[in-house]
């Protein structure tokens, strides 16, 4: 998935985060943030890609305002709102927004009662990216690709149903 960074060269979560952006390579970038993301701003600096922010404690009115885009990234702002919201939120923009997003999640960061399991990332089709940690601070990197979130399966064809004449004829 990487072109101009190999795997075992990355280091930093900003690495990586630059990584998947050329990997995708958006013309048009949503960051949804309480803070800047500057790899988001120097990337789309970088390659001509239009960036949308938002930046309020509370993103679903903005979003009403924001047409689709190729990339979103959240960032500094699941770690602030009840893994219901930051479901809403991650949902809302997969479904609507955009067919491929980034989660920046610092766990330490949440108070203890919004803190989100892995499998809350996961329940919601994303992929661990990364996994960083340095002193007493951890950062992870999730990611959702519409193109690569159901693979196709071997098994999923004619051949191994039941009635295959009936292959593609019927939706239920």
């Amino acid at each position: 998935m990487m072109t101009s960074i190999a795997a075992s060269a990355i280091r930093t979560p900003q690495e990586k985060l630059a990584a998947i952006l050329d990997s995708h390579q958006p013309r048009r970038l949503l960051t949804v943030s309480l803070n800047p993301v500057p790899v988001a701003e120097h990337w789309c600096d970088d390659h001509d890609c239009e960036l949308i922010r938002i930046q309020e404690q509370n993103p679903f009115d903005a979003l009403d305002h924001i047409d689709r885009v190729d990339m979103a990234i959240v960032a500094d702002q699941l770690e602030y709102m009840s893994q219901r919201d930051g479901e809403s939120l991650i949902g809302l923009l997969r479904n609507l927004h955009t067919d491929s997003l980034v989660a920046v999640y610092q766990p330490y960061l949440a108070p203890e009662k919004l803190r989100w399991s892995s499998n809350g990332f996961l329940a919601l089709g994303c992929r661990e990216e990364g996994h960083f940690a340095h002193d007493q601070r951890e950062l992870l990197l999730y990611s959702y690709d519409l193109d690569s979130y159901n693979f196709k399966r071997a098994w999923n064809n004619p051949r191994f149903w039941a009635n295959p004449e009936n292959w593609g004829k019927y939706w239920w």
